[in-house]
């Protein structure tokens, strides 16, 4: 039987150092499971201590306790423990340094903060190109002002064409926890920091947030993290809602929770959501467009 072919590329860019940005490094950045192939993973950081090992990022073990059901754990409940062992690719440490370069000229890497780096892929230590998909993995209280960073940082790579074509996917903006109001937030900080004259984006954007942040973890030391627990639903909200952005989400989301893996699946969740939570059932019906597609190309199950 002919092995599946390698999953497509795809470059996510983590951005705060938490919790959860460690463990998706341990997880991730596993270059010995098939499933992160093709995988590039970055951090973009405001402090270089907790994933950076000296000039090189650190490596971070992540104890996954597995429970007989992500509904019910309790310590009498039978469990194992897994051990995910990886680092990403390239680290940026942002500090505030994109304050000053927002409105340089030029489209070298002199000219670029350390963040619009890690989102263009210029100069950056890794392969992996522009970022498909910009994670914010931090407290609710942060989400504004990193939003901020990034809305400044992606106005001055559409101006220096860093961003590529319209021809390409959306590239989508997103957090693990959309509490508190996170599309207000977008919506505040993408207007605030929009240049005088600009009319639209070269490359069309796409915004997403979890219901529920997808995992129960704790680090206390640089390099060790420890998963206690996975949330038993994956619900997501996307906007602009139509086809191409949710297929697009699920494609990139699917592979950043270790769906394949794991056996979950992301719900979207608003109008065109499946009936059993309240929708038209629009998304069901792409669901399994995606799925006829993915069957043809070899690369498995969507669920």
């Amino acid at each position: 039987m002919a092995n599946n072919p390698p999953p497509p590329a795809q470059t996510t860019l983590l951005v705060g150092g938490s919790n959860g940005t460690a463990t998706l490094c341990a997880i991730l950045g596993d270059k010995s499971k098939p499933t992160n192939a093709n995988h590039t993973v970055r951090v973009a950081t405001r402090s270089s201590s907790r994933y950076l090992d000296g000039d090189k990022p650190r490596v971070w073990r992540c104890a996954e306790k597995k429970h007989l059901s992500d509904v019910v754990s309790a310590d009498f409940l039978p469990t194992r423990i897994l051990t995910h062992v990886g680092a990403p690719d390239s680290v940026f440490v942002y500090g505030n340094d994109d304050v000053g370069n927002s409105t340089s000229s030029g489209s070298g890497s002199e000219q670029l903060s350390p963040l619009e780096r890690a989102i263009s892929g210029v100069s950056s230590p890794d392969n992996g190109g522009v970022a498909d998909v910009i994670l914010l993995a931090c407290p609710v209280s942060a989400h504004l002002a990193l939003l901020r960073r990034i809305a400044r940082a992606l106005y001055n790579l559409d101006a220096k064409g860093l961003l590529g074509s319209a021809h390409r996917p959306p590239i989508l903006i997103g957090t693990l926890y959309g509490a508190g109001g996170f599309d207000w937030m977008s919506r505040i900080a993408f207007f605030n920091e929009r240049p005088a004259g600009f009319t639209k984006w070269k490359r069309p954007l796409g915004l997403f947030a979890l219901k529920a942040f997808p995992y129960l973890t704790k680090s206390l030391k640089a390099g060790e993290v420890s998963l206690h627990g996975r949330f038993p639903q994956l619900q997501v909200a996307v906007t602009p809602s139509d086809a191409s952005t949710r297929g697009r989400a699920r494609v990139l989301l699917d592979r950043v929770l270790q769906n394949s893996t794991t056996g979950k699946q992301v719900e979207f969740l608003g109008l065109s959501s499946e009936e059993n939570l309240g929708g038209d059932g629009t998304a069901r019906e792409e669901k399994i467009v995606l799925q006829n597609q993915r069957n043809t190309l070899g690369y498995g199950s969507v669920e």
